[in-house]
């Protein structure tokens, strides 16, 4: 019997490196063992503890969770069918998992091969209109006054949220009207209240200007700390409102998602707030070039990515363009 066997592995084997399909980490040859994927397992958290990405987290989490191995394409089908069924994850963040599989286990990544298909849209409802804008803002300060002055200067700002979390009081340039944004402050994937600092998304600082109602709203709140005794020369803007910690993203979405419900308005992600403001100041006639500096991009992946409907369409109007042609003849 064991000859037979090892007759029919070696079969497989020849026939796999024929057509291309020969695992060189001899993952599918091994014999099965009761338990999870220990290779697999380890490899995502060895990656998930060096970049802190949600997705690799979640990938390590769910393997691990799911408690089988991956041996076969068979294998893979039913962790989809897994996810689907059992998890109810979407097409789009199953396909994310099996990335990050393919991505620790590049020898093995034919065994998560998949045909699974999503539509890659634009989300242009990411970007609220003026009236949504106003309405979100006069909710906030009424009924949540702690968290008005984060989503007034995000939404003024456009920071990515890990910049907007890291912000610092000594980082506000008071007399130019304007903030110096140097660093991030990230969220551990692993525990969302462990937070470690790091650069800019592309390593580099840049200036953003603020309106006189943002300065005034930041001032407004300096005073509210420093009466509270947090306020810190050096210190975190904003905190969260018991532990008087660094603010991370599960928690400020509650609150942004129940203003939205209390003012009717269709969900929105928290990266709303920076796609909210580009594709305004962009309607508005800002320079792209100038936007894409102050959002820390290239011009053409701004245009790319947040140039999106606003309703801030400007009309030509033909017949006063008739009239000043009358007039300068």
């Amino acid at each position: 019997m064991a000859v037979a066997k090892a007759q029919a592995l070696s079969a497989q084997i020849w026939s796999d490196n024929q057509s291309g399909k020969f695992d060189r980490s001899l993952r599918i040859y091994q014999p099965a063992t009761n338990g999870f994927d220990v290779a697999l397992v380890e490899r995502l958290r060895a990656l998930g503890e060096q970049n802190r990405h949600r997705r690799t987290i979640h990938a390590y989490r769910l393997v691990k969770l799911y408690g089988k191995q991956f041996r076969s394409r068979s294998d893979t089908e039913e962790f989809i069918t897994w996810m689907k069924e059992e998890r109810e994850l979407s097409t789009r963040t199953i396909v994310g998992i099996l990335c990050e599989c393919k991505r620790v286990c590049p020898e093995s990544k034919q065994l998560f091969d998949h045909d699974l298909k999503y539509k890659k849209t634009v989300n242009q409802s990411d970007v609220l209109s003026k009236d949504e804008i106003s309405r979100v803002l006069a909710d906030l300060e009424s009924n949540d006054p702690w968290y008005f002055p984060l989503f007034s200067v995000w939404l003024s700002t456009g920071l990515r949220n890990a910049e907007i979390r890291g912000l610092t009081w000594d980082c506000i340039h008071w007399e130019e009207g304007e903030l110096l944004i140097c660093k991030a402050l990230l969220s551990d994937g692993f525990n969302a209240m462990n937070t470690r600092w790091a650069g800019t998304k592309n390593g580099k600082q840049r200036i953003v200007p603020i309106s006189s109602k943002t300065k005034a709203v930041l001032q407004a709140h300096r005073a509210k700390m420093t009466e509270m005794e947090l306020y810190q020369g050096d210190g975190l803007v904003f905190l969260t409102p018991r532990t008087h910690r660094s603010i991370y993203d599960d928690q400020i979405g509650k609150h942004w998602r129940r203003s939205l419900e209390r003012c009717g308005i269709k969900h929105r992600r928290l990266y709303a707030q920076r796609h909210t403001f580009l594709s305004h100041a962009l309607a508005m006639g800002n320079s792209p070039a100038d936007l894409a500096q102050i959002a820390g991009h290239s011009t053409e992946m701004l245009l790319k990515t947040y140039a999106k409907p606003t309703g801030r369409v400007q009309l030509p109007d033909w017949q006063q363009l008739k009239t000043e042609k009358m007039l300068t003849a």
